[in-house]
């Protein structure tokens, strides 16, 4: 549910003989061709960029394809297929490694520096098959790392390792919370308590709904969920159900996506949606603009919210909530 360490895409330069090899490469692979200025903006994890020109031509003839398959498979293939001989030279480029960071990353950056030995670069730099003189670069991104991160995503100064890649990553992973703790100032995660009420009770697709929201946002820990019974008056319990999140973003922040989820697309009320930090609750009053109603700030808190969606969540999304209107009409 939240990420603060993973892989960057993975780049290879190839110097060709003729461009009958990339022929052969799309053959078996699905190569996508990308400009050269957005080719990593578009790709994630997983993912190989193939950076490829003939020989003797300059650095502008250079093309780029995206493939979802490591450097290791495509040279691989190209020897067993006896496509090297149209091949001049392959040379791998840095690897990378992006972590995510909420606070000052410069303090986090300069801690890093003295674990591990580093130096501080800059972003152009890890782009030249030169450029990381055989290091591993670590870049950082307030954005979550579960979809791809753009350059201008990215803060300027990148952290030079000279240590073998999984050994850094998974170094990285074991200390990943002290460093993001570190970069924020040490300052205390909110504990928070969402209450769900469905008055038709469709809690198990209220809570995959707003599972699957708090998962693709990153935004924090769920420590625990499941039913209950809430008392809107003495002796007349009320069905819900309950999220506990840590997070480390104010409740302010958090009450902006729950009044978002409480409307469809359509402005239907899907859902009550409350925020409790300990007794206090997040009212809605305080979130609505000038003249603003209840419905009217949460359709706009709705708009807000789906801009941060990858379309494919935006579909599921668009699913879950027919079933939801269905299951009340029946």
């Amino acid at each position: 549910m939240l990420s603060l360490v993973r892989g960057g895409t993975r780049e290879i330069f190839l110097k060709l003989k003729d461009w009958d090899l990339i022929d052969s490469l799309a053959g078996e692979f699905s190569l996508s061709e990308k400009k050269h200025k957005d080719a990593w903006d578009k790709s994630s994890e997983g993912q190989t960029l193939i950076f490829a020109s003939l020989k003797g031509r300059s650095i502008a003839d250079i093309r780029v394809f995206l493939v979802n398959s490591s450097p290791g498979e495509i040279l691989t293939y190209m020897i067993n297929s006896g496509l090297s001989e149209k091949l001049e030279n392959a040379r791998m480029l840095p690897r990378t490694i992006l972590f995510r960071v909420s606070g000052e990353y410069s303090e986090v950056m300069e801690q890093m520096k003295q674990d591990y030995d580093a130096r501080i670069g800059k972003i152009p730099l890890f782009l030249r098959s030169k450029g990381g003189c055989g290091r591993i670069a670590v870049m950082f991104t307030r954005n979550n790392l579960n979809r791809p991160i753009a350059i201008k995503d990215l803060f300027p100064d990148v952290l030079y390792v000279k240590m073998p890649y999984e050994k850094l990553i998974r170094s990285l992973r074991s200390r990943a919370m002290s460093y993001f703790n570190e970069a924020r100032g040490h300052v205390d995660w909110r504990s928070l308590e969402i209450r769900v009420y469905d008055l038709w009770e469709r809690y198990p697709l209220q809570a995959r709904r707003l599972r699957m929201v708090l998962d693709e946002l990153e935004i924090g820990l769920v420590l625990g969920e499941g039913r209950g019974k809430d008392y809107a008056h003495i002796l007349m319990p009320v069905p819900v159900y309950r999220f506990h999140l840590a997070t480390f973003l104010e409740p302010r922040q958090i009450k902006e996506i729950l009044m978002g989820l409480e409307y469809s697309a359509s402005g239907k009320r899907l859902v009550d949606l409350d925020l409790f930090e300990g007794k206090k609750k997040t009212s809605w009053g305080v979130m609505a603009s000038k003249e603003e109603d209840r419905e009217m700030a949460g359709v706009r808190y709705r708009k807000e919210l789906m801009k941060e969606f990858l379309p494919s969540t935006r579909r599921q999304l668009a699913r879950i909530e027919k079933d939801l209107e269905r299951e009340e009409r029946s």
